[in-house]
């Protein structure tokens, strides 16, 4: 009795082993799909379709296409390769359009119900993996994708098996389709192998089965807009047993990101090194080897230098290799050397074996600044203007400046600090060109001693109701139209003698709104006239403020538009010496910070030491410490009380490996508690 009980427990075992041989897990659910261009009732049923593929992702359903010749037999996707698109859609008996299969099941063009039935067969075992699916596009084969694999069977297939590779465009947009529909998703493009009979798999248990084949495409066609689907269907019953997509791939290929170390920042002087880390990446399927260059622009006594993980710093290019798919990190050391001054730079890489393959990523670094010049036009070019007038006032005025693209990242009032003068410029914008919270910001730095230039043809329409335009501006706006086309100065203005046009030339010509002004309150006065009148009065073009705090210089024009360089220059060098005056604005009384906060380290990457700087609004018990990536803490850095104000950590990671760590402030003061948590990398 015994051994009979050992041996029925044997062969259950063997067959729950069996079992789980079978058991692969699904890789993604293929929907075929049947339209035509000049289909109505595609044009209406199609987004409930696209609405299910996109909520569900690429890696649990994807679909293809097929276009028919009703019931319009000019549709181009049906044209392009109409024996292909026809046998697919006679297989499976398609009458009419738009219609849809997943494998042996037709679901309704309801988005839910697609969706459950994809989640239903997502969730099924297979009997096969398809393995190391890859298609690429080699140089110089324009019109072919060479694609290969592995079919690895678990477990006795069908005889009537048979393995598809599909080509397709993952979306033609914009596409004019006479029913309406303004582009095309997943159009099917051509089959690798018959496309009813596909590939005979011999693949079993034990003995996978390689495969490859060639897809064609049109040699317009960017290899990065096109996805190649491999399945694995019963032809017998039309059910599909497996599925996997993949991108096509390039022969080469890259690209590179950037991880850590934002795009523009403005950083103190005596900060000591900055870093900025990328991930270059080789998304080709070919081994390649790049130029990585470090180009721009930083003052003669800072110190740039760029090197991949592991390597050696360089202050102008390095050379990396990177094999197919691989990764590597680049880092890029900034190090003002306790000077002021601005830096715009460059990490560009190239491919050294395809011709015009190049990626880069572009930064600005500011310190110490007397000039903070805010391009708020939008992501217009008008900052060529205000560079160009800015590098030659300089000659004359002797200041440091840098410029924030508002475009890239939001303006902090933090920016301001320390800065002498802010110079901001709107272009063509007519809506909020300065938000309310700009202008709230704006407003404590003139009351701290700040000085102020706006110019934009449409901030006083804008700002006109607004407090920040009454009270700080002191400006009345009257009107918005073409007033004229030239300024001239007024008497005792810092403007007196100055007359240029605001139209042609070399200059932007962009304005066609600019605002007519008029002071309201005596701490303003007009520093332009248009040359137009309005109803037999002259029209303000611009004002200044000088109240014994601040000073502010409003253009109601762009001046961007002023139409000679000789213009622009002048302009520019009178309105930085009237606000920077012959001192400096005085420092204001240190004050207390309103919030808590937990600044990012500087350096970051370090190697080995760095400053955490932190603040409080009141006294507080604190304790700032370090973790690794798993949350074990591996430094107590302090832990007491300290006083309001601003507080600056060391941090000595000598001790550590490099890698990514994070530190974490926990603080509180009485019913007050402050937590945050910020990530730093210590590259040995």
């Amino acid at each position: 009795m015994m051994l009979r009980l050992r041996s029925l427990f044997t062969v259950m075992t063997l067959l729950a082993l069996a079992a789980l041989a079978v058991a692969v897990p699904r890789q993604c659910v293929v929907l075929e799909h049947f339209t035509n261009t000049s289909c109505g009732p595609c044009f209406a049923n199609n987004p409930f379709l696209e609405a299910a593929v996109n909520d569900m992702g690429r890696d649990t359903l994807v679909k293809i296409s097929y276009h028919v010749n009703w019931p319009g037999p000019n549709d181009a996707f049906y044209l392009h390769n109409s024996t292909e698109n026809s046998q697919r859609w006679n297989w499976y008996g398609v009458t009419g359009v738009p219609d849809m299969y997943i494998g042996n099941l037709s679901p309704n063009f309801n988005t839910a119900q697609i969706k459950s039935m994809a989640r239903n067969e997502f969730a099924e075992n297979c009997p096969v993996a398809i393995e190391e699916f890859l298609a690429y596009q080699l140089d110089g084969e324009e019109t072919t994708v060479h694609f290969s694999g592995r079919l690895n069977a678990e477990s006795t297939m069908p005889a009537t098996a048979r393995l598809f590779v599909a080509l397709i465009t993952t979306n033609v947009d914009p596409y004019n389709s006479p029913n309406g529909e303004d582009h095309i998703a997943e159009p099917f493009r051509d089959h690798g192998y018959h496309a009813t009979q596909g590939l005979t798999i011999t693949a079993v248990p034990g003995s996978p089965q390689e495969f490859t084949g060639t897809l064609s495409k049109l040699a317009a066609w960017n290899a990065s807009d096109l996805e190649a689907v491999a399945f694995v269907q019963n032809t017998s019953g039309r059910e599909i047993l497996q599925g996997e997509v993949t991108d096509v791939m390039a022969e080469y290929d890259m690209a590179q990101s950037n991880v850590d170390g934002p795009t523009q920042q403005i950083v103190p002087v005596a900060a000591g090194e900055h870093g900025y880390i990328l991930e270059l990446a080789n998304n080709g399927i070919s081994d390649d080897v790049y130029t990585v260059e470090l180009d721009g622009t930083w003052p003669a006594n800072w110190t740039l230098t760029v090197e991949e993980q592991d390597g050696t710093p360089s202050p102008d290019q390095i050379t990396v290799s990177l094999a197919s798919l691989e990764t590597r990190y680049l880092f890029v050391r900034a190090n003002t050397n306790g000077n002021p001054g601005s830096a715009s730079f460059t990490v560009r890489s190239t491919s050294q074996n395809a011709d015009g393959l190049v990626v880069e990523n572009s930064y600005r670094m500011m310190a110490g600044l007397d000039v903070l010049v805010i391009d708020g036009d939008g992501g217009e070019t008008y900052e060529s203007y205000y560079n160009e007038a800015m590098a030659a006032a300089d000659d004359q005025v002797s200041m440091v400046w840098g410029w924030w693209d508002a475009t890239l990242d939001d303006v902090d009032g933090s920016m301001f600090d320390g800065v002498d003068v802010v110079l901001w410029f709107t272009g063509n914008r007519w809506q909020e060109t300065l938000t309310p919270l700009d202008q709230l910001n704006l407003q404590d730095y003139l009351d701290a001693g700040g000085n102020l230039f706006l110019t934009g043809q449409g901030m006083g329409f804008d700002m006109r109701n607004d407090q920040f335009f009454q009270e700080y501006m002191h400006a009345t706006y009257l009107r918005n139209f073409p007033i004229g086309t030239s300024v001239t100065g007024l008497p005792g203005t810092l403007a007196d003698g100055e007359a240029f046009a605001i139209a042609s030339g070399t200059g932007a010509n962009n304005q066609s709104r600019q605002s007519a002004l008029a002071p309201r309150s005596d701490q303003a006065q007009l520093v332009f006239n248009y040359d137009q009148e309005f109803q037999g009065e002259s029209q303000g073009a611009a004002l200044q403020v000088d109240n014994g705090t601040y000073k502010l210089l409003y253009l109601g024009f762009g001046f961007e538009a002023i139409a000679t360089e000789e213009a622009r220059v002048s302009m520019m060098t009178n309105a930085m010496e009237w606000l920077l005056g012959t001192s400096a604005t005085p420092e204001s009384p240190a004050t207390l910070p309103t919030e808590f906060s937990l600044a990012q380290n500087y350096p970051n990457p370090f190697n080995p030491e760095t400053s955490i700087p932190f603040a409080l609004p009141a006294r507080a018990n604190v304790k700032l410490a370090v973790f690794d990536l798993l949350g074990r803490e591996v430094a107590t850095l302090v832990e007491g009380t300290f006083e309001a104000g601003e507080h600056t950590v060391s941090f000595n990671g000598a001790d550590l490996a490099s890698g990514v760590y994070f530190y974490r402030l926990n603080a509180q003061a009485g019913e007050q508690s402050f937590n945050s948590t910020r990530k730093l990398v210590l590259m040995k």
